[in-house]
């Protein structure tokens, strides 16, 4: 399992539908709205990390206000 924390710039106005929208999508287990210099952050679970652009770029972007994204993945110790 491969997890991937997606940090999310949208247009002013939308946080919450957007965050709602995002936390819906496949492979995301949770997208929290956070203070700092992104608006929302997702976290993203998937079986095989070569899927995180796919996902990120069709499925998070394809969220209405969503201006960009900042991907970190997640190594385990």
């Amino acid at each position: 399992m491969t997890d991937a924390f997606v940090h999310v710039h949208v247009d002013p106005g939308v946080a919450r539908e957007a965050a709602e929208s995002i936390a819906a999508l496949d492979h995301v287990a949770a997208a929290h709205l956070v203070t700092g210099d992104y608006d929302i952050v997702a976290q993203v679970e998937l079986d095989d990390h070569d899927a995180i652009p796919d996902v990120v770029a069709r499925d998070v972007h394809g969220v209405p206000g969503v201006l960009d994204t900042v991907t970190n993945v997640a190594f385990e110790p």
